[in-house]
């Protein structure tokens, strides 16, 4: 796996607008669900064999 680059960080804390340790927590966990979520949805439409519509 490859780490991001640092501009790529920069934006996120600056964009995401990250002040503190629980501002980081809660983006990470939020960023951590949605990607969670696509791969689950992306596993039962290859198990399915169709796309959600």
């Amino acid at each position: 796996m490859s780490s991001m680059p640092k501009e790529v960080l920069r934006e996120m804390i600056t964009g995401g607008n990250l002040k503190t340790s629980g501002d980081l927590h809660s983006y990470l966990r939020d960023m951590f669900k949605d990607v969670l979520q696509e791969m689950l949805e992306a596993e039962l439409d290859m198990e399915l064999g169709y796309i959600k519509i």
